[in-house]
């Protein structure tokens, strides 16, 4: 198997923790691994249709030990240190691939984490029947607004909220059924059941901000329709 690269310097890393490696890293051209069967058949040549199954081992093993190492280089970068190449030069390029791919796998699982947040607040909100304040409604903001602060409901904001884990590479979730599951749930008709569970002194504050979202639903669903008609 060809040398992948080396560490180089690693900073002194205490309580690092295990976590999921990403399903792609990028090779360095200068350091991509080929594996050639040299026992293939030559064209033409029909007498041998399957590679022999040592064969088959010996590239599966070489894939896995390719994996253990980009998984160990992965490990090494997230903590700090430098990749060195086949020549023990520093392989900034191959580093600064990791750490772009480890920043983007940060930003990506905030993404996500903002949203759960939000779905789940929703899940136990439904399986309540407490009373509630302003602040107990999950609105669809990054940052959760001030009592009663219905001037924060802004397009650009909800807009920002309702997309942003659109953008992770995993989802298979589209702008227009993002917008349709909202407008569903933020509709004054159907979030009147919880509109009555509002305690006195937060009912307008809270109905105003309801009709806020909604309005800047709406004019989501109108700008992506129109965007869908002039394509």
């Amino acid at each position: 198997m060809s040398t992948k690269g080396y560490f180089a310097f690693p900073p002194s890393t205490p309580g690092t923790s295990k976590s999921s490696y990403p399903a792609f890293i990028p090779q360095s051209p200068n350091t991509k691994e080929t594996f050639v069967d040299k026992s293939a058949p030559e064209k033409g040549d029909e007498t041998h249709s399957e590679k022999p199954p040592h064969d088959e081992e010996r590239i599966n093993r070489l894939h896995k030990e390719r994996e253990l190492i980009e998984m160990s280089e992965i490990e090494w970068v997230r903590g700090g240190g430098v990749l060195r190449d086949a020549q023990g030069r520093r392989d900034k390029a191959r580093t600064e691939r990791i750490r772009a791919e480890l920043k983007l796998q940060e930003e990506e699982k905030a993404k996500m984490g903002r949203w759960k947040e939000y779905e789940d607040r929703w899940k136990a909100l439904a399986a309540s029947d407490k009373a509630l304040a302003f602040a107990d409604i999950p609105w669809p903001l990054r940052t959760a607004p001030s009592s009663r602060d219905t001037d924060a409901f802004t397009l650009p904001a909800i807009s920002e909220f309702l997309f942003e884990s659109l953008s992770v590479r995993s989802n298979t979730v589209t702008k227009k059924s993002r917008i349709r599951s909202s407008i569903l749930r933020w509709h004054p008709d159907k979030s009147s059941l919880v509109v009555g569970r509002v305690v006195a002194e937060n009912v307008d504050a809270v109905r105003e901000g309801i009709h806020a979202v909604f309005h800047c639903l709406k004019r989501l669903q109108d700008d992506e329709r129109d965007n869908n008609n002039t394509v």
